[in-house]
């Protein structure tokens, strides 16, 4: 495995990644901070895999900080990595010429020690530029990408599930001006996290209209659209429609929604001869539907569908 776990594509479309940061020296500071920091290259111009890692980080991303053998804080990245001199704040001898990444974060009172969960951890960690041992110490680096997994037992251990998601949308909320390019970052950071698990999970892996069982081709669509919805109900399991893709985008773009009984509705602006050729039937009906459910079909019927 590579330390590139999940940082595969254009920056603006990947989804979250998670981090683990060893800040046994600089934890105080760069709390206080709010910023990563390390240099470029060692001496003589050796440069280290887990300094580097720096130029891979981008907002939205989730970062563990880990000193005195114990989860002391959870970060969200709030800019990609820049070039800044070493913090006046830090005692050591590094190259000055470094690089920061901004970070909010998040104390936890009590510290979490790694001992709590070190057994469940490593098996999901990789072999190669892993920040734990096999035999469960902690290796000397700074920054270390981790996989999805990983990521995801530590927030379940920390009891930090839902809040870390809620600190992703509001650190790139308040980090990003333009509002079209901040709803498609968060969506993007966010669109194949818990929620999107959580949708799969209800709706049993099928499409809620269709039965449909490919995941590769299924949606997990907000029903109250993402830019209208408080934190909350953006990570609401009810607040989402299992899709297959033609219903998933006549959904989104508001030529169709569902009834309280969850009979198909159809916009005029979606004519019954183009409905065919869609993929979309006008007899089709969610599987299921809850009271929850209804609530946000509401606002969907009212806000989203489009009128003639």
């Amino acid at each position: 495995m590579t330390a590139m776990f999940r940082v595969h594509e254009q920056w603006g479309r990947r989804s979250m990644a998670y981090w683990w940061v060893s800040q046994n020296q600089t934890f105080r500071q760069e709390r206080e901070g709010g910023y990563l920091w390390a240099p470029k290259s060692g001496s003589g111009g050796v440069v280290f895999t887990h300094w580097s890692n720096m130029t891979l980080v981008q907002p939205g991303d989730v970062i563990f900080s880990y000193a005195r053998q114990s989860i002391g804080a959870i970060g969200v990245a709030s800019s990609a990595a820049y070039d800044a001199p070493q913090p006046a704040e830090f005692e050591g001898g590094w190259n000055p010429d470094g690089r920061r990444v901004d970070v909010v974060y998040k104390t936890l009172n009590p510290e979490v020690p790694l001992r709590t969960f070190v057994e469940d951890l490593v098996p999901l960690l990789p072999d190669r530029n892993s920040p734990i041992t096999k035999q469960h110490t902690g290796v000397q680096g700074y920054l270390f990408a981790i996989p999805l997994k990983a990521g995801e037992l530590i927030c379940d251990r920390l009891e930090f599930v839902a809040p870390v998601e809620q600190l992703v949308a509001e650190t790139l909320a308040q980090s990003i001006p333009d509002e079209t390019t901040k709803e498609a970052l968060i969506q993007a950071r966010l669109g194949h996290g818990r929620w999107r698990r959580d949708i799969l999970r209800y709706w049993s892996g099928r499409c809620a209209v269709t039965g449909l069982e490919v995941a590769s081709l299924l949606r997990a669509s907000h029903i109250k659209p993402w830019r209208a919805s408080d934190n909350r109900e953006r990570l609401d399991v009810f607040n989402g429609l299992l899709l297959g893709p033609a219903y998933d985008a006549a959904f989104d773009a508001g030529l169709i929604t569902f009834e309280d009984d969850g009979s198909i509705a159809i916009s005029p602006r979606l004519p019954p001869n183009q409905l065919l050729a869609a993929g979309i039937s006008e007899r089709a009906r969610l599987s299921t539907i809850s009271e929850t459910h209804r609530a946000y079909l509401a606002y969907h019927r009212e806000s989203v569908l489009r009128p003639a």
